[in-house]
């Protein structure tokens, strides 16, 4: 049994890699340790995430899936948690989430009666945090887009402030331009797409 550990943060500003502290002491306390850790900044919204699918294809019937919160997981529309969970349960893979003790009984290889009614408990309580992860999304999506609506009316949006690595990317773009690049070819040597490069140039000259 290999104990794999899924880190994710939804960007590059948050740390993914911050759960790793208290995966690492709850491992601990069951004198356990994890095998390997997939890191990666990427929303749960999206099915499609590189070191998720990664992590699946290394697996092994009767590895641990192990995350902080379900929400780490899934934020997923309820067709593709469906298919996300389908292809754990197809892989033999059992699902523990520090925020959900009943998962907890996957570590013990308990097979008792007791055992087999905590997992379906697991089963329910699993799929309503997996909902309720959604809504949460879905909430902060809705709120979002009514401050911004908000923020516009009054002329006050001027919209989400690129990150540091991408100013960074944008500056080394600019200098490739002075040396005659054309804006595509400069964005795609500094790894940026040519619309942040565009943007950035049009918050420079506001």
């Amino acid at each position: 049994m290999k104990i794999l550990a899924y880190l994710r943060a939804s960007t590059e500003e948050q740390n993914a890699s911050r759960a790793k502290e208290a995966i690492d002491s709850f491992l601990i306390n069951h004198n356990l340790k994890a095998d390997r850790y997939y890191i990666e900044n990427v929303s749960g919204a999206k099915l499609d995430r590189p070191q998720l699918i990664q992590l699946l294809s290394e697996s092994d019937k009767g590895d641990i899936l192990i995350i902080e919160q379900v929400d780490r997981l899934t934020r997923l529309t309820a067709e593709d948690w469906r298919q996300l969970k389908r292809t754990i349960e197809d892989k033999g893979i059992h699902l523990v989430s520090l925020d959900l003790p009943t998962s907890h009984l996957a570590l013990t290889n308990s097979v008792s009666l007791v055992g087999e009614i905590l997992q379906h408990v697991n089963n329910l309580l699993l799929e309503i945090l997996a909902t309720t992860a959604r809504k949460d999304y879905e909430d902060r999506r809705r709120r979002q887009a009514e401050g911004i609506k908000i923020a516009k009316e009054r002329g006050a949006y001027k919209g989400r402030p690129q990150s540091e690595k991408n100013v960074k990317a944008c500056k080394s773009a600019i200098s490739l331009l002075d040396k005659g690049l054309t804006k595509e070819q400069a964005a795609k040597a500094a790894g940026i797409g040519v619309a942040t490069l565009y943007r950035y140039i049009k918050d420079q000259n506001k």
